[in-house]
């Protein structure tokens, strides 16, 4: 019985979420001019598990700091979203109440508000001192550990296509096959922690846009 993250309404709803602030990108339109064809494509790839992430375009931003990206093509995106739909049944009742960033009615706005609300209550209306912490894990995305992250999502999730899927993108080596775009000088210029070069694969996710 093919798994219902699989259906081509499903498909379609997340290819739908995916195009939002992609649609007027090249590969987007490419990949609309074909909808139809494409989509049933890539159904067949996921039904025989043939797909396999195509070649991603690796480039580095320097604002607000040196990062090293891999944008993925449209194609992954959609089936990133197809596996993010299925992740999240599972995975968003776990979340603490306050974690704010990617989740459905919440980001920076809520999150300023809960802060303000806890200021409030801290301070006292602002009649005592009160103290926050800042922090930040240093490259976090570039020391994940693959194995491990992938062992966390076989022990939540039962269904084995979306198991297959999980496996598939964060065991998937961006670095062997990809497209440079912009100066090649600011890649060597990346921290040795922050770049998946380094990682053999055993370590990172990449980050995208």
């Amino acid at each position: 019985m093919m798994s219902p993250i699989f259906s081509l309404d499903n498909m379609y709803r997340q290819y739908l979420h995916c195009r939002r602030n992609k649609r007027n990108t090249l590969n987007a339109l490419k990949f609309e001019y074909n909808l139809e064809e494409n989509l049933v494509r890539l159904q067949e790839e996921l039904k025989e598990r043939t797909y396999s992430p195509s070649r991603s375009v690796c480039f580095v931003v320097n604002q607000p700091k040196l990062r090293e990206i891999f944008a993925a093509d449209f194609k992954d995106r959609v089936v990133h979203h197809i596996l993010v739909s299925a992740l999240e049944k599972i995975c968003e009742p776990r979340f603490i109440y306050d974690s704010y960033a990617c989740r459905k009615e919440k980001g920076t706005h809520l999150a300023v508000k809960r802060l303000q609300a806890f200021t409030r209550k801290v301070s006292r209306n602002n009649t005592r001192s009160a103290y926050f912490m800042h922090l930040d894990i240093q490259g976090f995305f570039f020391n994940i550990n693959k194995e491990i992250l992938y062992q966390v999502i076989t022990k939540k999730i039962k269904d084995g296509n979306v198991i297959w899927l999980a496996k598939t993108i964060i065991f998937h080596d961006c670095t062997k096959n990809f497209i440079y775009k912009g100066k090649r000088h600011l890649l060597k210029e990346v921290p040795p922690h922050k770049t998946l070069f380094n990682a053999e694969n055993e370590r990172g996710l990449p980050m995208g846009i």
